[in-house]
């Protein structure tokens, strides 16, 4: 049974453009800026603390291989539905989404010249 594709690895982070190797061995890049307008992010939503390219430059790759940042933490509820007791988790997206999105990196090398 063929896995999903995962992030195995960041190759370069720019501002709002990540490059990563899957465990499909494709080097892809996840265009944030784009994604971020595709879904219309608002500036209250947890995801708006990317849009500062000194937050957004702190990804990493976590143990489910996806990316995420550490500095972005996200509050959720405990088992018991108790607020009072936040949890915090790293902000991560889904890694199936962050594949759809990404293109190959071939589509960023090519340089157009004029008529």
């Amino acid at each position: 049974m063929n896995e999903p594709p995962r992030i195995s690895e960041i190759i370069k982070v720019e501002p709002f453009k990540i490059a990563v190797r899957w465990t499909t061995g494709e080097i892809r890049v996840i265009d944030f800026e784009q994604l971020f307008q595709e879904w219309d992010t608002q500036t209250d939503e947890p995801e708006a603390a990317l849009f500062d390219y000194s937050t957004f430059k702190y990804v990493s790759v976590s143990e489910e291989k996806t990316l995420h940042w550490v500095n972005v933490p996200i509050p959720h509820l405990t088992f018991n539905g108790d607020m009072s007791d936040k949890q915090f988790s790293p902000l991560s997206f889904d890694p199936d989404v962050l594949y759809e999105a990404s293109r190959p990196i071939d589509a960023f090398r090519l340089v157009l010249i004029g008529d």
